[in-house]
């Protein structure tokens, strides 16, 4: 169950950059295809707004792939709809390092991958000086 409004008092708002792209098809219906025309390219709105609004494409979805006889992947269903977005919520707070905490705790080695492989050596964690032409 989803509380919007803590004991603290604080509201759960969720902002979508490519919100109307999470529900468009191929090949959706006309009637589909203005519903979701409707839609704000970014979604900024409190969790019970979103919760209506998934429910309503999620449904309309259904009605368009059923109407042209066509398989509803999972991820267009309802169910994986709000998992995406109300999944767990972690929440933790970053506090500002003293320069006496960063000297107790080294600098993190660096990770070598095929990636940046030729920009450190042999994985000694140095970069190596690189002249561009």
């Amino acid at each position: 169950m989803d509380k919007s409004v803590s004991k603290k008092g604080e509201i759960r708002v969720v902002i979508e950059l490519c919100f109307r792209a999470e529900f468009e098809m191929a090949r959706g219906s006309e009637e589909y295809k203005r519903l979701i025309g409707m839609l704000p390219e970014v979604y900024v709105g409190k969790t019970e707004r979103l919760k209506s609004l998934i429910k309503i494409l999620c449904t309309a979805a259904k009605k368009c792939m059923k109407d042209k006889k066509m398989h509803m992947g999972p991820w267009r269903k309802h169910k994986y709809m709000q998992a995406k977005w109300f999944g767990t919520c972690e929440r933790k707070s970053v506090s500002p390092v003293s320069e006496t905490e960063e000297n107790m705790f080294p600098v993190a080695k660096q990770r070598v991958s095929m990636l940046n492989y030729g920009l450190f050596g042999a994985g000694i964690g140095r970069p190596t000086v690189v002249a561009v032409v």
